[in-house]
């Protein structure tokens, strides 16, 4: 709004510049627990193989299209394919995604029949069968799933095992 000219304004109530707060002060941890780098993140045996944005694998479970066995709930054979999707990713140091729920699928057989080979379904949802109400219910047996889960089995392409499965080779034991 504008000054009228008549009224003479004091310096006291002219606008005055808003304080700006200081800048920040440097933080550094100092407490016992506090981690100075990346490097001291606990890794490995209790405290697992930490991956980004592991849930995302609920997302895409609930949304797969799964072959489900009669005597098989669908909630148990998602918590065991999320089992595999994040331990796949984390192994990687990514979020889950699109393969890792194919080669979930696969490892499980519990993919489209026309997404696999036909050779061992009938094996693999055996092992499915087996490990699936366990891993839903029990940490114990999802860590003993895990540790079956080895890295050279995970790091394996879609490609690769399907080629394994073909051949009749089971990845997994109950």
């Amino acid at each position: 709004m504008g000054q009228e000219p008549n009224y003479e304004i004091a310096p006291a109530d002219r606008p005055r510049p808003t304080p700006e707060p200081a800048p920040a002060r440097r933080w550094r941890p100092n407490r016992p627990g506090d981690l100075h780098a990346p490097s001291q993140v606990p890794w490995g045996g209790a405290f697992g193989t930490p991956g980004p944005d592991t849930g995302y694998a609920l997302k895409l479970a609930s949304e797969a299209v799964i072959e489900i066995e009669a005597g098989e709930s669908r909630e148990n054979v998602e918590s065991l394919l999320v089992l595999i999707m994040s331990a796949r990713a984390s192994l990687f140091g990514k979020a889950p995604s699109f393969n890792d729920l194919r080669f979930g699928l696969l490892l499980l057989g519990a993919h489209p029949a026309d997404q696999g080979p036909p050779a061992a379904p009938a094996r693999l949802a055996e092992h499915r069968q087996h490990w699936a109400p366990r891993v839903a219910n029990d940490r114990a047996a999802a860590r003993r799933l895990a540790s079956l889960l080895s890295p050279p089995l995970l790091r394996l392409s879609v490609a690769e095992l399907q080629d394994r499965l073909a051949r009749g080779e089971a990845p997994l034991a109950p």
